[in-house]
């Protein structure tokens, strides 16, 4: 009762939604802002990397930018472990931010010069978009102690779904004002804003939430092995078999979303051909403006009012096997009854719970791990390995087609079969968390749960 008395009005809103303590509303509105202003950068130059690329190029030159950005990403996470191990790791994120921020300033320019880079600038935009998101959880973990970053992470995500949904509505407006180039402009001043609070962010989070690593700010001068020096985040999850684990999970992920969306596109063209052929791309896209706002709306609902109670309930690790376990669950309802409504809603169901729940308990998983996890990694996961999950969905469609004439159904049934290795996975991977940083179940409080197994961690 005492803690309640001291909450602002800020706060006793966002106890709402998860349990929040004296002193947290101002960085979770820091972080949660932070967030949004990230998002809204990516979303902004989102059209601009597509409409360059298919008017300088085609659909054909756009689909080989992913295996680019695979050997590009071999390249950029040893160089950024470097900068880790160069650079204060309270810096890193700015580091980061700052040169991407720069980067649009001279897309800009050369932009305005006439030059055309539409290639280069999707696969930077694409590599942008996976950096920018990972450092801000890289950064937030190391703010947060364990018990108070599985308690506040569901909530500071909200600025992300937030942000996606601004940015979207600025860039349709802003590229009819601005056009491509000025809409760059406007995404480095985001960047910058964004960057600007991260020294605001680590001040404001109290001593009482904040994690032991973040009150010692020496992350610097540490003198890895050779193979650390060189392979950057590649060694550091090779040395560790939780870390294996993640990046098998993200990978399985990918693996799932990118099959799935095939599926959806190649029933969604046989659905627009039985309306008349001059409607046929009014259908299609109406159907996906009204399917990625339904994807938001539940994403978002489900991120304020489940996800930290989920966690809370069943412990993160548990928590960690729900998403799988919906993919199930729902793709076996699409094997057994094989429509195109159906479809929709699985994945309706599937983007939300990724975007949402399975987001969150990923970004918490590395709450208690060292910093060179969180940063190196993480990084390393949420960028190379997340790309290998959308070669191997490229490869199943190659070898799909080509064994089979029609392969839908049996794309599903591989989505089922990945669903249950993913659940499998996460199951590991939640023992695993268990084994190295199970706590001791609280003396009192309602929801705790035992000391062992996958709940033992609590979201207090």
């Amino acid at each position: 009762m005492n803690n309640e008395r001291q909450l602002s009005g800020f706060e006793r809103f966002l106890s709402l939604f998860t349990k929040v303590q004296a002193g947290e509303g101002r960085c979770i509105a820091v972080l949660g802002l932070q967030a949004l202003l990230l998002m809204v950068a990516y979303y902004l130059i989102r059209p601009v990397r597509e409409a360059l690329i298919l008017t300088e190029g085609n659909a054909e030159l756009r689909s080989y930018a992913v295996g680019v950005q695979a050997l590009l990403l071999i390249i950029i996470i040893p160089a950024y472990g470097l900068l880790v191990r160069r650079v204060a790791t309270g810096r890193v994120f700015q580091c980061v931010n700052a040169f991407f921020a720069l980067n649009l300033v001279v897309f800009f320019l050369l932009g305005q010069a006439g030059w055309r880079f539409g290639f280069l600038f999707f696969v930077w935009g694409s590599i942008f978009s996976v950096m920018t998101v990972t450092q801000f959880w890289a950064f937030a973990t190391d703010l947060f102690s364990v018990k108070s970053g599985q308690r506040l992470f569901s909530v500071i995500a909200v600025g992300v779904s937030g942000g996606a949904w601004i940015g979207s509505r600025l860039a349709s407006v802003g590229f009819e004002t601005f056009g491509p180039y000025g809409l760059m402009l406007a995404s480095a001043a985001v960047l910058l804003g964004a960057t600007i609070l991260s020294q605001p962010a680590r001040d404001c989070v109290p001593t009482a939430s904040r994690s032991a690593q973040a009150v010692d700010e020496q992350g610097a001068g540490r003198e890895p092995g050779q193979a650390v020096r060189w392979l950057g985040g590649f060694a550091v999850i090779g040395r560790s078999r939780y870390l294996v684990g993640i990046a098998a999970l993200v990978v399985l992920l990918n693996w799932i979303g990118s099959t799935g969306d095939y599926v959806l596109s190649n029933w969604l063209v046989e659905v627009a051909r039985q309306q008349a052929p001059e409607a046929q791309a009014a259908f299609i896209g109406r159907f996906m403006g009204n399917y990625w706002s339904t994807i938001t709306l539940v994403g978002l609902l489900v991120q304020l009012l489940l996800v930290s109670r989920i966690i809370h309930m069943a412990g993160l690790a548990r928590a960690l096997m729900v998403t799988p376990i919906a993919f199930l669950a729902g793709y076996l309802l699409i094997g057994i009854v094989p429509v195109f409504a159906m479809l929709e809603s699985v994945l309706v169901m599937h983007k939300s719970l990724d975007y949402s729940l399975l987001n969150t308990t990923r970004c918490a998983l590395l709450l208690p791990t060292s910093r060179d996890e969180k940063y190196q990694a993480k990084t390393a996961i949420d960028t190379l390995f997340f790309r290998v999950g959308d070669l191997l969905s490229t490869l199943s469609v190659i070898v799909g087609l080509r064994l089979l004439n029609d392969a839908r159904l049996e794309f599903v049934w591989l989505i089922i079969i990945l669903s249950a290795t993913m659940t499998l996975v996460a199951w590991l991977v939640g023992r695993e968390y268990s084994r190295r940083f199970g706590v001791p179940r609280e003396s009192s409080g309602r929801g705790a749960l035992p000391a062992t197994g996958p709940g033992a961690v609590l979201a207090q």
